[in-house]
């Protein structure tokens, strides 16, 4: 008897922990979007997205933010300036980190290139040094082609691209721009 309480009570702490773990990669996952700042106070931040939908996100102590790749404050993150602003799934209005850019290019971890094969769930590409490299393809990954939604098998080799991935994992596309007819992205 003592043993069956025991392993019991050994079986429920570890289910136990084993849910608290399932939260924690839960909350853990990062969700990005761009846009530029319409105004910034120390405790919100009005944006404009791609699509010009204007929305207001939070703002804490915790939050980090980068101009160029390098950090910098409040202040320096003027109306009009380009931003990608990540929140985590537990608050999707809550801002963990702001990464703006205004003499860059591209945010980080967006890589430029055209398609070399593209399957369900690998996106082979090459970048504009002429190197290529994969990505994996999740149903998580948002994929367009011209401004439209699409799916990996619809992206044909020599596609210019645009790449985002995630920060802690270059390998993992998180978005897929195409652009075929137009002849710049968004």
């Amino acid at each position: 008897m003592n043993y069956q309480t025991i392993s019991a009570g050994a079986m429920a702490l570890a289910l136990f922990a084993g849910s608290i773990a399932a939260f924690a990669v839960e909350d853990s996952k990062e969700a990005t979007h761009d846009g530029t700042v319409v105004k910034i106070s120390s405790s919100e931040l009005v944006m404009n997205t791609k699509e010009n939908k204007e929305h207001t996100h939070t703002l804490s102590d915790k939050t980090t933010m980068t101009l160029d790749g390098k950090s910098c404050k409040m202040a320096d993150l003027k109306s009009g300036l380009k931003i990608r602003v990540t929140t985590i799934a537990a608050d999707k209005k809550a801002v963990s980190h702001i990464e703006a850019i205004s003499s860059h290019k591209t945010f980080a971890h967006t890589h430029d290139g055209t398609v070399v094969t593209s399957t369900g769930t690998k996106l082979v590409m090459m970048n504009e040094d002429g190197k290529e490299h994969s990505h994996s393809v999740s149903s998580e990954t948002k994929i367009t082609c011209d401004g439209k939604v699409c799916k990996a098998s619809d992206l044909k080799s020599k596609m210019k691209i645009r790449v985002t991935t995630k920060k802690t994992d270059e390998g993992a596309a998180t978005v897929i721009e195409a652009i075929d007819k137009n002849t710049d992205f968004a």
